[in-house]
């Protein structure tokens, strides 16, 4: 999106980027990734989507691409719309389900922030439904022709006058446009909406003309009140000189006409999309932009390819975690490497967004992540319409959501079916046959219930065509888990409870609520067979408990709020306060509220900086005294102004901890609202609520606005006062003493870091340590460092995990140990990933124990997936015994999860005053070659 000032500097002003270390671009990493995942999957007759997920030193890349062959007669690229025309903006899913033969879109052009205009043109079937902005040569069009030639190139020119038969010859510089430059004439067709706009405060003598079958059907004053568009006809709005014209000129009743012409030929056009800088050109990354959007950001783009037979939809995501996005450059360089031989950049940021119909749906799913955490609203978009007839069955698809399932429980079984042009088709389930191997079972229906542990081979065959499913069917739960732990639900509001058995290894598997037993106190409410809890319509309180076998899980369950107004802004309560300096605005009492008299008006003007921007509606006294902590807080809001931006609010407990507590991610709605935050659980009461206030961290979105706010309410819940149960401890079947046999047993000693040996019960305990560690093992662990006197004394091999990454093999063991000090792997040394995948893929061990110096908690939680993901797959890959080490302060643990034994090792008390019989423990491994087993033991014994 872009704020028309900041539109105008970009478009006069050609950004240059110097030299380029191009070793540091993600293209660079890009043809060299740690990691890739690549799906392609043809969604359509003659369209493919490809998801590109690519780990690189740089971080991901999580790229989407929809590939359009024009070749393909029943494929049609489209303009896309809200169902209210251009007047108001829409969500990409709104305009896409408009037509159910859309079967992939991104988002399009950008857009002003504070009104319904798009940057650059539209053209739909030689039809002009929008003119481009000032400077249309400097910003890049998408085109294809009547003949179905697409073609990337800049507006030329669109001339536009509206005559009559007396010489009036009248230039109309925008189409479908809002505007607040005085003399400006605007023409308003039926694409725009209903009615045309009402005039900006800044015009002067605004003036509404109406046409309709080129006759003036009315001349009058614009008001606040639009006027009505015909449907065989246009309005023009007018004002200050123009509007003189106007009335100067015609009276209703006259004949008048609107002449056009434009470069390029706009009858020979079937499509125009307006966008920003060209990426690619004949082949070549551009290496200047006339527009650049500057910073790491997600980005939308759009390519084709040499031969003008393909079109290629591109979506890159950024400004999570994980997925950071590329600069403007790098996404050039991408479009390069996907095969665009000419490209275009879209709008990106919060705009960013793919949907597609994946194969054998009817549903359309959004394929990207998106930045905001929900859709934009956006002015239009660009799809794919697919219009192949519907033929005779081509194949199936066998899904299941979750790939594990115990034994006596059921799992829901998806089939999915699509014709020979790979539109999906109805699955008449009478005429599917099922197939059980490698355990026994049965399914009925779409469900399938095991009754005995093991791989499951599941195949269905439908009308000659067939598809199978692997399932892990697993046994003895040891733990049943429900989400979430604890409800508080406003009356008759209802929440979905997700249920999970897990076995002695860790292996999960969720389960319907509806196969286990709840019991729910009376007036609290009631489980449905969907699996979701309904609350009473009256409050209350509750445990519920579910059981399966003799497992236990509770949830502590409260019907019902307290809520309390804590301002109702009917007297000024604050201030207002701006950051950078240069942001302006004011907090005031407006007459327009929701209840009562007044609320509250907080005005911004966020034009005057790039920086991030914010105005502040600081509350008197240091802020609002909350004495005890509310589950929520929320406040109606009356958005029309809100300029798309961040609403948010701050809070301070009373350990002095600010919490910024977001109400809304985008003030993108008209009237009044509810919004409402959770308070953190952690946050200390007292509590100050300091602040409300709107901000905005792009600098392309450049606006001036207000918002009302009424009624601010703090909720709280009423509270559970009874215990919950704590879950019962199940015994590690591998917590066991065990004996030594084969060649390649032996035991290893483990324990945390060794430091701070000071005192004469310090040194005395790590002489026992040395002492335990030469007598029974053969080897010793540590995951950090130890006290050189601890070095000194050990007679045997130490592996530790301090920096650095390395490997050493032992008998049939390997001992890893990697480096995430800073974090992760990546951000400590990139290196090692290359290194570590490999070591594992050649994985030649019966045992391998990983070690790491800091806890398994990375920043980057998809890094954390792939490392996690890695160890599983040399385990069902090589039937290797995998551990991994990371440090504690609290204790020895050790915790299984997907075959897989995460070890907490405790390290030496830092304090001088620890019980030696109590405080000091170590754990002691007995690796065999049919299993590793642990022990975790006193240091001393009374």
């Amino acid at each position: 999106m872009l704020n028309r000032k900041r539109l105008f500097t970009l478009l006069l002003t050609f950004v240059t980027l110097f030299s380029i270390n191009l070793d540091a671009l993600v293209y660079a990493d890009w043809t060299t990734s740690i990691y890739e995942n690549r799906n392609t999957t043809t969604i359509a007759k003659g369209v493919t989507h490809e998801h590109i997920q690519r780990f690189t030193d740089a971080g991901w890349l999580n790229i989407n691409v929809l590939r359009i062959s024009l070749s393909e007669p029943s494929n049609t690229i489209d303009l896309l719309m809200g169902p209210n025309g251009l007047s108001e903006k829409a969500r990409l899913s709104e305009m896409v389900s408009q037509n159910e033969r859309i079967v992939g879109a991104i988002n399009g052009d950008f857009f002003m922030t504070n009104n319904s205009s798009t940057i650059g043109p539209m053209v739909q079937d030689g039809q002009l439904l929008a003119t481009p902005f000032s400077k249309p040569d400097q910003m890049a069009t998408f085109n294809i022709t009547n003949e179905g030639m697409p073609y990337i190139a800049p507006w030329v020119y669109a001339k536009i006058e509206l005559q009559d038969n007396n010489g009036l010859a009248l230039n109309v510089g925008l189409v479908n446009k809002e505007t607040d430059y005085n003399s400006s004439v605007i023409l308003y067709t039926p694409q725009w909406g209903t009615k045309a706009p009402a005039p900006h405060k800044n015009l002067t003598n605004p003036t509404y003309l109406v046409v309709e079958n080129d006759t003036v059907k009315q001349i009058a004053a614009a008001s606040a009140d639009g006027i009505a568009i015909p449907a065989n006809g246009y309005v023009i709005l007018a004002s200050s000189s123009s509007s003189d014209r106007i009335r100067q000129s015609l009276l209703v009743e006259d004949p008048v006409s609107l002449s056009f012409t434009a470069e390029p030929d706009l009858s020979n056009l079937s499509l125009t999309l307006g966008g920003g800088a060209t990426l690619v050109k004949n082949g070549v990354a551009a290496s200047t932009f006339t527009h650049n959007i500057t910073g790491i950001h997600p980005r939308t783009a759009l390519g084709i390819s040499r031969d003008k037979q393909e079109v290629l939809l591109v979506t890159i995501d950024g400004r999570t975690s994980s997925y950071t996005g590329v600069t403007q450059q790098e996404l050039a360089n991408i479009m390069v490497y996907l095969g665009a031989y000419d490209a275009m950049n879209l709008d990106g940021g919060g705009s960013t967004e793919m949907i597609v119909r994946p194969l054998g749906e009817n549903n359309k799913k959004i394929a990207n992540n998106l930045s905001d955490g929900g859709e934009r609203r956006l002015m239009n978009g660009i799809g794919v319409v697919n219009n192949a007839p519907i033929t005779d069955l081509s194949g199936i698809i066998l899904e299941a959501q979750d790939k594990n399932v115990f034994v006596n429980t059921s799992r829901e079984l998806t089939l999915k079916a699509y014709d020979k042009n790979h539109n999906p088709l109805n699955v008449d389930w009478s005429r599917v046959s099922w197939e059980v191997s490698g355990v026994q079972g049965t399914v009925q229906g779409n469900s399938f219930r095991p009754a005995t542990a093991g791989s499951a081979l599941i195949t269905a065959q439908y009308d000659g065509t067939a598809a199978s499913l692997a399932l892990r069917v697993l046994d003895n739960p040891v733990r049943l888990s429900l989400s979430p732990a604890t409800l508080n639900l406003g009356a008759n509001a209802e929440r979905q409870i997700q249920a999970t058995l897990v076995n002695g290894d860790g292996y999960s598997a969720s389960i319907h609520p509806r196969e286990l037993n709840f019991s729910i106190p009376a007036g609290l409410g009631t489980m449905d067979d969907r699996g979701f809890f309904k609350a009473s319509a009256q409050g209350a309180t509750g445990l519920i408990q579910a059981t399966y076998g003799n497992l236990e899980a509770y949830i502590a369950a409260t019907v019902g709020t307290q809520d309390r107004v804590i301002d109702n802004f009917e007297k000024l309560s604050g201030t207002f306060l701006s950051y950078p300096t240069e942001v302006k605005g004011s907090y005031e009492l407006a007459s327009i509220a929701k209840e009562g008299n007044f609320s509250g008006k907080l005005s911004y003007d966020f034009t005057t900086t790039d920086a991030t921007r914010a105005a502040y509606l600081v509350f008197n006294n240091g802020g609002i005294s909350l004495e005890q902590r509310p589950s929520k807080i929320g406040m109606w809001v009356f958005g029309n102004e809100g300029g798309g931006h961040w609403l948010r609010a701050k809070a301070v407990g009373a350990d002095g901890t600010a919490q910024t507590i977001d109400l809304s991610s985008s003030i993108d709605w008209e009237g009044w609202k509810y919004v409402e935050a959770n308070i953190p659980s952690t946050m200390k009461a007292p509590i100050k609520l300091e602040r409300i206030y709107v901000v905005q961290t792009d600098p392309l979105i450049k606006n001036t606005g207000s918002i009302l706010i009424d009624q601010l309410t703090a909720s709280y819940p009423i509270s559970y006062q009874g215990t919950v149960p704590a879950p019962a401890s199940t015994a590690d079947k591998k917590n066991v003493k065990a004996e030594l046999k084969g060649e390649n047993s032996f035991r290893f000693f483990a324990h945390g870091l060794v430091s701070g040996i000071d005192t004469l019960q310090d040194k005395m305990a790590v002489t026992k340590m040395a002492e335990l560690a030469n007598k029974e093992t053969e080897m010793s662990l540590f995951t950090e460092a130890v006290d050189p006197s601890l070095s000194k004394a050990l007679k045997n091999p130490v592996f530790l995990g301090n920096s650095g990454y390395a490997s050493t093999k032992h008998k049939n063991s390997l001992f890893i140990k990697l480096d995430n000090t800073k974090g992760g792997l990546r951000e400590t040394n990139v290196s090692q990933w290359s290194w570590f995948l490999k070591t594992m893929e050649n994985l030649d061990a019966g045992s391998v124990f990983v070690v790491l110096p800091k806890p398994l908690a990375f920043k980057d939680p998809l890094e954390e997936k792939l490392f996690k993901d890695t160890l599983k797959k040399a385990k069902e890959n090589k039937n290797a015994d995998i551990w991994v080490f990371t440090p504690s302060t609290n204790g020895f643990a050790v915790t299984p999860e997907e075959g897989i034994r995460y070890v907490s090792l405790k390290a030496f008390p830092k304090n001088n005053d620890y019980d030696i019989f109590t405080q000091l423990q170590y754990m002691r491994f007995t690796v065999n070659d049919d299993q590793v087993t642990y022990e975790i033991l006193p240091m001393y014994t009374k």
